[in-house]
């Protein structure tokens, strides 16, 4: 019997679902215990994925409140709720022992934490790619993950482009989603532009507003293809099986692309897509 896994899911919402759905697919014989901050707990009940027997979730307020723990990012490490936040998570380990170290999602700050919570933590991502990294780690395959079909030349599909990111510099710009409208508007596909905000409806035309989990991911469900950023909504399409592009910034790296993006090398970059005259390279 190998020995139980304990893993803390502290940081941002597209890295939890890249763990959640990893570890769904785990071929480990190990009991495995998610601990994640509780600003995850509304996205995992939206998606509501199936675990194995050896996987349990639980959470726990960390007192998180920048989308992920502050010491994870340069804006916020010195930041007082930042050490708050590493108290709290300091006093749920003195409370909650385990025969092994707990395990951090990525290296970056683990000293930080270690030196501070007086805990030594192991941790799965280092330089590695994020999902190959979680694949090797819960000796999953990914398989399935890069096999999604996708026919581009069928007739009516069901666009959802998602402009919407974190950083400015990372939202999709409307002269982009144009020429994404224009290339799919040839095989007469129908194009949705989904828009994060306080209620829920069409703005005008084509553009929806989404007001919660919820209602993204059944956007996410109902339509044929997803183009996107490098964020949460892409890791959900990769979950649910939906072809996806990825547009971002050419200094982006692909440490974070999804492995049918990598395999059907779906993802442009911004700076590519405005070159040419045509969304895709082949009809520039």
């Amino acid at each position: 019997m190998e020995n139980p896994i304990t893993v803390l899911l502290l940081r941002a919402y597209g890295d939890f679902i890249i763990a959640v759905h990893l570890a769904s697919k785990n071929t480990l014989s190990a009991a495995i215990t998610l601990v994640a901050s509780k600003h995850l707990e509304p996205l995992y009940l939206a998606i509501s994925p199936s675990l194995p027997p050896n996987v349990s979730i639980r959470f726990f307020d960390f007192g998180i409140r920048h989308n992920l723990m502050g010491c994870f990012t340069d804006r916020y490490l010195f930041h007082p709720q930042s050490f708050r936040e590493i108290y709290r998570l300091r006093n749920f380990i003195r409370h909650h022992p385990v025969a092994e170290p707990y395990y951090l999602e990525q290296q970056k700050r683990s000293l930080l934490l270690g030196l501070i919570t007086g805990h030594s933590f192991r941790h799965i991502i280092s330089a590695q790619h994020v999902y190959r990294g979680y694949a090797d780690f819960f000796s999953a395959s990914l398989d399935a993950l890069e096999n999604i079909s996708l026919d581009l030349n069928q007739q009516g599909l069901k666009v959802l482009v998602l402009p919407d990111a974190r950083q400015a510099k990372r939202k999709i710009s409307d002269d982009i989603i144009d020429k994404v409208k224009t290339a799919f508007q040839k095989n007469e596909s129908i194009i949705n532009v989904a828009l994060f905000g306080k209620t829920g409806n069409k703005l005008n035309g084509d553009t929806i507003v989404y007001k919660d989990f919820s209602a993204l991911i059944q956007l996410i469900r109902e339509s044929d293809l997803v183009i996107g950023g490098d964020s949460m909504p892409i890791h959900i399409a990769q979950l649910m099986g939906k072809p996806h592009y990825i547009l971002y910034p050419a200094y982006v790296k692909d440490q974070f692309f999804t492995p049918f993006s990598l395999k059907h090398k779906s993802y442009f970059t911004f700076e590519a897509i405005r070159a040419r005259k045509s969304f895709f390279p082949d009809e520039a």
